[in-house]
């Protein structure tokens, strides 16, 4: 009996471990394990990841088609002037450029295409069943995606790469695109995770595989799961006294934001006057210079009018001792003409007594 109990847990540990290989295989964080869901949304995401992800390479492969009727981003290796027979080599392309494309490819590429191919091929174990459908297609996508992008990086490099920082830009741009299933899964982590988690919660319990517990673990269990049923407890009371204590810290926050503004309003105010006091004071210092030149100027004009009033009386005293001297030369002048007068009256009468 002990035996066969040992071998049923044995059995159920192989179970257990090859279901939770195919979910690592196919990705936890990925949103290709939506296709291990029968959830129909996450179905419809993982679908649309991939004909993203198949539409931009069948674009790249488009592009890079070498087709002389239409324009196309091939860039060609040698450059033939009209004018000259020798044509020139214009690609700087090295083997460095492809051991870097190897390498980047066996790093993102590889690992998924293996995984890939380990779901198909475990698709039997299943047997006929909806979970060997879903591993299947899985598996399938995972693989087929991953063969398209490798072919996509390989054509896309070989017609537009003509220097080893163009094949190292265009293989990381490539494979860019395949990582948008993580970058879908962790978008959805912060946008819906409690979707998410019912989702791969849904998976894991699907996929565990079916595990015999004995009486021992069973109560081990039971165990385990009072201590984690205590501990939630706990964690729960120090959850609400948290959220009680983030409240009262928004509420004090908010008090305190309220008063901030508050106070950053009269400093606006403050300092509105104090710049209305600063403007006001520079109007009175440009008035005040103002005047003070008015000032020098009407002293500087004063000084020249004093110089005038000045050089005014020194011209009147000279034309008084002039007009002094002229009265002086016009009564010399009278007694003069007086003496002619009485000479001339003297001669006028003898000239009478001489007739």
């Amino acid at each position: 009996a002990q035996n066969n109990a040992a071998a049923q847990n044995n059995a159920a540990a192989q179970n257990n471990a090859a279901a939770q290989d195919e979910v690592h295989s196919i990705g936890k964080d990925s949103a290709y394990s939506f296709f291990l869901s029968s959830n129909i949304i996450a179905w419809v995401l993982a679908i649309a990841v991939l004909a993203t992800q198949a539409l931009c390479y069948t674009l790249f492969i488009d592009a890079a088609s070498l087709d002389f009727e239409n324009d196309r981003i091939w860039i060609y290796a040698f450059s033939c002037p009209r004018n000259n027979l020798d044509c020139r080599r214009t690609s700087d392309l090295t083997s460095v450029g492809w051991i870097f494309f190897t390498l980047f490819a066996l790093v993102y590429l590889i690992c998924d295409m293996w995984s890939g191919l380990k779901l198909v091929w475990g698709v039997s174990k299943h047997g006929v069943s909806m979970k060997s459908f879903q591993v299947f297609i899985g598996g399938c996508s995972l693989f087929s995606i991953t063969a398209l992008a490798l072919y996509a990086t390989v054509v896309y490099n070989f017609a537009t790469s003509r220097s080893t920082v163009d094949m190292i830009f265009n293989t990381v741009v490539l494979l860019f695109v395949n990582e948008l299933d993580e970058k879908l899964f962790t978008s959805l982590h912060v946008i819906c995770p409690i979707w998410l988690e019912r989702t791969t919660t849904e998976i894991a319990t699907n996929f565990k595989g079916r595990v015999a517990m004995n009486i021992q673990y069973a109560a081990s269990n039971h165990q385990l799961r009072s201590e984690v049923t205590s501990r939630i407890t706990v964690l729960e009371q120090r959850s609400t006294t948290v959220k009680r204590n983030k409240r009262e810290i928004g509420k004090l926050r908010r008090s305190m934001a309220k008063a901030i503004r508050r106070v950053n309003i009269q400093i606006q105010e403050q300092n509105r006057r104090v710049l209305e006091l600063e403007a006001f004071k520079a109007q009175q210092q440009q008035k005040s210079h103002e005047l003070e030149q008015n000032q020098v100027e009407l002293n500087a004009e004063n000084n020249i009018l004093k110089e005038k009033i000045a050089l005014l009386e020194v011209d009147q005293a000279t034309k008084n001792e002039d007009m002094k001297k002229i009265k002086a030369t016009n009564q010399n002048l009278k007694s003069e003409l007086n003496k002619l007068r009485a000479e001339v009256e003297t001669l006028f009468l003898a000239v009478q007594h001489s007739k």
